[in-house]
């Protein structure tokens, strides 16, 4: 085949994306599916065509040399043995059950028990850890010396803290019953309790709680709905230099540096982490895992292996989807192993022991939790089991077929519908704007398409780990309405973005061997293209999504600042009361946002909570609007008493505000 001339290698990929951003907005704006169905297999037709004359491949992984200094093997066998011991340590020494919730008993770490675990996991990093080899690859990390990819890269980290943390205090607008939940487990360490597991709301892992509890001691900020949300924030905004790292070790600068500008203004990442709740942690614990399980197959060099096991050991602290990334990791080095080809061979002890070091590292962290699931398997298993499994509803019709359609519904996400759960979509839109929908099914066939030609490893980890971490959406088979789930895939956020890169990180390398005059096209177009994400993703998050969710939430805020006022004015906390309401605001809620988290004057019946007739206090009811019954009872018994409709600053949210005044004092 006769290769063209360079100046129009770029010609036919820029139209690939052109027809795809057309189907993607066709089906968005105009919802006709046979015609962007059509634009589509033109834009993928195109693209085959256009890596046929000019693709240049990524290289295969390179193996750098090993380390050439021989360990002390008895030293490191005691330092390994002492690690064991130390986990042993914490395994046993974690499981004070002398505090108890609701939920039930709830293992606490104890100050001998985190000791042994911190000191088995150093022992275990120190016993198997290798001096830097003399040539060490220079991807190893973010070089500070002022290079235009390093510069680039803080202007993308500055983008990034604007999408999330720019109106942090007001957006999200309110709080709902997770967070709380999360709150009251926030609280509880910062009493002094340490639990292992959380029992409240199903069951949580840990790392949250702790982490929130350091930024309230450390910033001063008080235990509120704020406080949450910075610690998710924080860690969604630092998701996007892993990321870097993650697509930079896989193929080269542009696609890091383009992977990072979509982690940093794609709505999905942005929505999840400035939520309050726990869904950020796959996706940072994803990236950083899979960027040391990347370097593990790509350099084997075994402290890659030992920090790939660091990351997702820690991860399991996290959410619950971070589970299955163990499972992930094992896949991928044995996928490796397999399509690696003969000389891997030859090496094959030593990859074995560096993978079960990865392993062992995760179970030496995951000790404490380990021994809990142990003695409380229904409690560690229970949100995963029922989704799942029949444990809370019956899985309906043939467990095949239900996975099946999963399957599809979840296909379905990025392009055409997506999450129906006010709390992270709006109306089951589609995940992608039309800009990175189009971009994103250009990426999976340019990775495809390398794949098969002569990279599979390379674009076989990024497919096969992208799939993966979509998967526990897939798995809600008791509860397939929760599919797709914005959250439960938030796990291949980091892949999403370098799918999206990929078919612009083609075209700027076409672009390069241009003439000058074609060249320069190059930095105008690639950055109206993110211009328009960028927009079109602030555009969706702070106007389309921040009005859907304050219409969608009850406004305990308002409700709280009401309570407040009356404690620092005419009256204190034991005389102001909640009267609730079906499917209304969560009175814990009420109660964060006056600044009392043990105020619990809550009921469904105002009788519960009426005075004599002639109180020697001012009294405070809040009442729904349309709670006739309980209001009749407050008027029959307060006939002085003083009724006042607050106005929302949402329409739809006014509420009552019953006032009784104290008696005159005889």
């Amino acid at each position: 085949m006769n290769t063209p001339p360079k100046w129009i290698r770029p010609a036919p990929l820029a139209l690939a994306i052109a027809l795809a951003l057309g189907a993607q907005w066709t089906m968005l704006e105009q919802r006709n599916v046979a015609l962007c169905l059509a634009l589509y297999l033109c834009a993928i037709g195109v693209t085959v065509l256009a890596m046929l004359n000019g693709d240049e491949r990524a290289p295969l992984p390179q193996l750098a040399p090993r380390a050439t200094p021989r360990p002390r093997r008895i030293f490191r066998a005691l330092l390994f043995w002492a690690s064991m011991v130390c986990a042993v340590g914490a395994f046993t020494l974690n499981a004070d059950s002398s505090f108890r919730v609701s939920g039930g008993i709830e293992y606490q770490f104890t100050l001998p028990g985190v000791i042994a675990w911190v000191a088995s996991i150093g022992l275990f990093l120190s016993a198997f850890w290798q001096p830097a080899p003399a040539r060490r690859s220079w991807r190893a990390g973010i070089t500070l010396r002022p290079t235009g990819t390093t510069i680039a890269l803080l202007a993308i980290l500055a983008l990034g803290a604007f999408f999330y943390f720019y109106r942090l205090d007001t957006l999200t607008a309110e709080m709902n019953s997770d967070h709380a939940e999360k709150l009251l487990d926030v609280n509880d360490i910062l009493e002094g309790h340490t639990p292992v597991f959380f029992n409240r709301n199903t069951g949580r892992e840990p790392l949250q709680f702790y982490i929130t509890a350091a930024l309230i001691k450390l910033t001063g900020v008080p235990l509120s709905h704020l406080a949450l949300k910075l610690g998710t924030a924080l860690l969604g905004w630092l998701t996007i230099p892993w990321t870097f790292l993650l697509a930079r070790e896989m193929f080269d600068d542009t696609v890091g540096l383009l992977a990072a500008f979509f982690v940093a203004t794609l709505r999905w990442p942005v929505t999840i982490a400035r939520m309050g709740l726990r869904y950020p942690f796959t996706p940072f614990f994803a990236a950083a895992s899979l960027y040391y399980v990347w370097r593990a197959i790509k350099y084997h060099q075994r402290n890659d292996f030992l920090l790939a096991g660091f990351w997702i050991g820690f991860g399991l602290l996290g959410y619950i989807p971070s589970r299955n990334v163990p499972l992930i990791a094992l896949g991928i080095l044995a996928l490796y192993w397999v399509c690696a080809g003969i000389d891997r061979w030859r090496d094959w002890k030593a990859f074995a022991f560096n993978s079960a070091l990865l392993f062992g590292l995760v179970g030496v962290i995951f000790m404490p939790l380990l021994r809990f699931s142990l003695d409380y398997p229904d409690m560690f298993w229970y949100r995963a089991l029922t989704r799942v499994a029949s444990a809370e509803k019956s899985i309906e019709g043939n467990i095949v077929w239900v996975f099946a359609r999963n399957l599809v519904n979840l296909a379905e996400m990025f392009h055409y519908r997506g999450d129906e759960v006010w709390v992270t979509n709006v109306n089951g839109q589609p995940t992608l704007d039309f800009v990175t929908g189009g971009l994103l099914l250009l990426g999976v066939v340019i990775a495809i398409y390398r794949a098969a030609r002569a990279n599979l490893i390379v674009n076989g980890f990024l497919l096969t780990t992208f799939v993966a971490l979509l998967l526990p959406s897939a798995l809600a088979l008791a509860f397939p309405r929760e599919n797709p789930s914005l959250v439960r895939t938030g796990g291949a956020i980091p892949l999403t973005a370098i799918l999206i890169a990929l078919p612009l990180a083609s075209w700027v390398k076409l672009l390069q061997g241009a003439p000058r005059g074609i060249g320069a096209l190059k930095g105008i177009a690639v950055g109206a293209v993110l211009l328009a994400a960028s927009a079109l993703n602030y555009q969706w998050y702070f106007e389309q999504y921040a009005e859907n969710y304050r219409n969608a939430a009850q406004n305990s805020t308002e409700a709280g600042a009401i309570v407040r006022g009356f404690v620092n004015s005419v009256g204190d906390f034991e005389h102001a009361y909640y009267i609730g309401y079906p499917h209304w605001m969560d009175g814990r809620a009420i109660a964060i946002n006056a600044g009392n988290l043990y105020w619990d004057h809550f009921t469904l019946d105002a009788a519960e909570f009426i005075r004599p007739e002639n109180p020697q206090a001012n009294l405070l009811y809040l009442v729904h609007r349309d709670d006739a019954a309980n209001l009749q009872k407050l008027q029959a018994r307060y006939p002085t008493g003083q009724m006042r409709r607050v106005i929302s600053r949402t329409p739809g949210k006014d509420f009552i505000v019953f006032f009784v005044p104290a008696s005159p004092a005889r």
